[in-house]
């Protein structure tokens, strides 16, 4: 015998889900503002409720779109190579990009005049990830045709240093074959200094960074390392800008978050510059849109901006009397990234004048070059800008108004290849690579 449902029944347990649902929300909300986050266990198990609709899109995604290192088709109409006019350049480009036939991320080193490929290195992740997974628990089931080469830094010998953004710091030879590897979480920039040092941006596991107070921070910290893979130091960057009196930029900028700081770039100082001596690093601290430039021999803060630029990749040393930095320009709300004005700007500080320029507006917006995150860009020996526009998966040169060239790396008419971090060349520095037979 069917019965129907009193009214009253139906509008109380409408009554109870609204209540519910506000109380649930309130306590997002409350995660979400609070100083120490979800430091509970049902603080935790509220926010993986939360997410689990956006963790079913994002595991949909992924098993629709296949391999991470194919991409969308942003620019059907470029073919790889377009120059604009007859420009005809003589450098050189070391691409991090995916190779189909081998379904794997490699590198190739590109003549830019022919756009002729004249090395190119394959690491076998199947081996890599054999070896590092005896010993790194979150390599031990790692899919080996989504593994990035990221920023893969090029020696003279032909060797190779990398990571997968997040994951141990991985050297190949010139044939591909693992060489070392360091335990840990290393990512972003790898860059040598003056005495063929390596520094990185790492992760301290187990933080001693008030841990009572702050829930599962992720401690960024630079990270020294010798030509053979020894650490030589690992130094907290956010101790580092609270020893140095930046307490409330760390910790007082807004609610906190794990990710505080998100360390993408430590340039060491080649030269003594007017400004800074042989040594000394340029650190970009993208979550803070800080800048700051560090002497790791007295532990001091020298200069730090904030700003103009926001949610920053890529700082560098240009010249003896600026830096330039590379402004995504974005703003993060709420887990998504929206750009600001619609494209990237380059930044130029120059310590003599103390002023801010950006010289390549018209360029950037005239090619609409708009990476959200990741992204660099160089100013290259004449004064023209080299981009990465690494969410899009495009490389640019350009001057101050216009395109030079442009380029992706085409797999089919469809698709194209995800980029992670290519590094221009300059002909010089390609006549210092002593693998090459040069004949």
């Amino acid at each position: 015998m069917n019965r129907k449902i009193p009214l009253w029944f139906v509008l109380l347990l409408l009554w109870f889900s609204f209540i519910g649902a506000l109380a649930f929300g309130w306590a997002v909300w409350r995660i979400k503002t609070s100083r120490q986050g979800a430091h509970t266990a049902t603080d935790r198990a509220i926010i993986t409720i939360a997410s689990s609709p956006s963790l079913l899109k994002e595991s949909f995604a992924e098993l629709n779109q296949g391999s991470k290192l194919i991409s969308h088709d942003y620019y059907p109409d470029l073919k790889g190579f377009k120059t604009e006019g007859t420009y005809l350049d003589s450098n050189y480009l070391l691409l991090a990009t995916y190779s189909k036939s081998k379904d794997q991320s490699v590198v190739k080193l590109i003549r830019l005049a022919d756009q002729k490929v004249i090395y190119q290195w394959a690491p076998n992740y199947k081996q890599i990830v054999k070896q590092i997974g005896s010993r790194n628990k979150d390599w031990a089931d790692q899919d080996i045709h989504n593994l990035r080469l990221y920023r893969p830094l090029l020696l003279p010998d032909g060797s190779l240093i990398f990571t997968n953004l997040l994951s141990p710091l991985i050297k190949i030879d010139k044939n591909s074959r693992l060489a070392w590897a360091v335990d840990g979480i290393f990512h972003h920039s790898i860059e040598l200094d003056a005495d063929s040092n390596i520094w990185v941006p790492s992760v301290i596991e187990q933080s001693p960074f008030f841990p009572n107070v702050l829930s599962d921070f992720k401690d960024d910290a630079i990270t020294e390392l010798s030509p053979a893979g020894n650490i030589l130091l690992r130094r907290s960057v956010a101790q580092i800008l609270y020893d140095n009196g930046y307490r409330a930029l760390l910790l007082g900028a807004g609610p906190y978050e794990k990710d505080l700081l998100h360390v993408n770039e430590i340039q060491p100082a080649l030269v003594t510059g007017k400004y800074w001596a042989k040594g000394d690093l340029l650190i970009s601290a993208r979550n803070r849109s800080a800048v700051f430039l560090y002497r790791p021999s007295t532990n001091k803060i020298l200069w730090l901006q904030t700003g103009p630029w926001l949610n920053q990749h890529d700082a560098r040393f240009l010249g003896d009397t600026a830096v330039s930095v590379f402004g995504n320009d974005m703003v993060r709300v709420f887990g998504d990234e929206r750009l600001l004005t619609g494209s990237n700007e380059e930044y130029i500080f120059n310590f003599k004048t103390g002023k801010i320029t950006t010289p390549y507006t018209a360029f950037l917006k005239t090619a609409k070059v708009a990476t959200v995150d990741e992204g660099r860009a160089e100013v290259l020996q004449n004064g023209d800008l080299f981009v990465e526009e690494t969410n899009q998966n495009r490389l640019l040169r350009g001057n101050a108004h216009s395109v030079i060239w442009q380029y992706v790396d085409r797999i089919d008419d469809h698709s194209i290849a995800a980029l992670s971090c290519s590094t221009f060349i300059t002909s010089e520095e390609f006549n210092k690579l002593t693998f090459l037979n040069k004949k």
